[in-house]
């Protein structure tokens, strides 16, 4: 993938007590970016985790 501009990603993050809430992010690097979520997913153990998602299912999500 090109990094020549930043971009918007649509990411599910839940906690480690299974609440979630879905946001829109401007990155310039979508895998890098996932990555280090769902490091700090594990990290802090439980239901906690990061998922990408698609632009509809984050507009569905969303309402």
């Amino acid at each position: 993938m090109s990094m020549s501009a930043p971009h918007e990603i649509y990411v599910r993050h839940t906690s480690k007590d299974g609440s979630s809430y879905v946001q829109e992010h401007r990155v310039w690097d979508a895998e890098r970016f996932m990555r280090a979520r769902q490091d700090e997913a594990q990290q802090a153990g439980g239901k906690a985790a990061a998922q990408q998602l698609t632009l509809e299912q984050f507009q569905a999500q969303k309402k």
